[in-house]
């Protein structure tokens, strides 16, 4: 659940960044913003791309599911019958049995419903607030998309160390103060909890947790709306993270 809250997250923020950039770079937007709000604009962007992806998500694990289970059913393939090579150790079928059995054991010990509603949450929270820096960073870039990518690596290490700590830390004590600070820094805290709570963490810190994320989405579509409102009109300059700062303090 972690890898995959990493690659949609990261997968469909850039597909909001770039469909931004090629509505400013063909002027698209400006026959667009005479009928609606900058902020309207950027939060139907986010809105129908996150839903876009959503439902591709849906499709292919649907149809992955349905071509795994079919396949054997309509070819009679059978893998106890393929051949293995020689040097392959054998398996004792009693013994993957008792490893499926306490496999399905821990599984059922665990709390799906809060799991999966939390997965969620933290998909959500997490998609705005990255996708919101993605398309605000899409509002400053130019045509040169080689001089964006100093702008766009503030916004994906967040969420690559977020992976990072995950893997290394998590892995070794989930309950570490590492990782506890990862679990609640909004940055990392889409990542990072829900990998922690297979591991059945205190129920304050994970209420903490979604308050914290819920809070810092609406909180980064508020910044990232007033950054986009200067720089989807803003064309033909090179635009520094310092520029962008400023833009935050513009009235109007």
């Amino acid at each position: 659940m972690t890898f995959l809250m990493f690659m949609m997250v990261l997968v469909y923020g850039q597909m909001v960044m770039r469909s931004v950039m090629e509505e400013k770079t063909s002027r698209i937007v400006e026959v667009m913003m005479s009928s609606v709000k900058p902020f309207e604009l950027m939060l139907g962007k986010i809105l129908g791309t996150g839903a876009v992806g959503l439902t591709q998500m849906i499709i292919w694990v649907v149809l992955s599911g349905a071509v795994t289970f079919l396949i054997p059913l309509v070819m009679g393939f059978d893998a106890s019958s393929m051949p293995t090579p020689a040097n392959t150790p054998q398996i004792d079928p009693e013994q993957m049995q008792g490893e499926g059995i306490r496999i399905m054991a821990e599984l059922s010990k665990q709390n799906w419903p809060l799991i999966v509603f939390s997965f969620i949450i933290f998909f959500l929270g997490g998609y705005f607030i990255y996708a919101s820096m993605f398309a605000a960073i899409g509002s400053a870039m130019g045509d040169d998309l080689g001089e964006g990518q100093s702008l766009v690596l503030p916004v994906t290490i967040p969420l690559s160390l977020a992976f990072y700590i995950v893997s290394m830390a998590g892995w070794r004590n989930p309950d570490s103060g590492l990782m506890v600070f990862a679990s609640m820094f909004p940055l990392f805290s889409p990542i990072a909890m829900p990998f922690r709570m297979a591991f059945n963490p205190p129920w304050w810190q994970v209420a903490l947790s979604l308050t914290l994320v819920v809070l810092a989405a609406f909180f980064f579509v508020w910044l990232a709306g007033r950054i986009y409102r200067v720089g989807i009109l803003l064309y033909g300059k090179k635009v520094t993270l310092k520029e962008i700062g400023k833009w935050l303090f513009y009235k109007g």
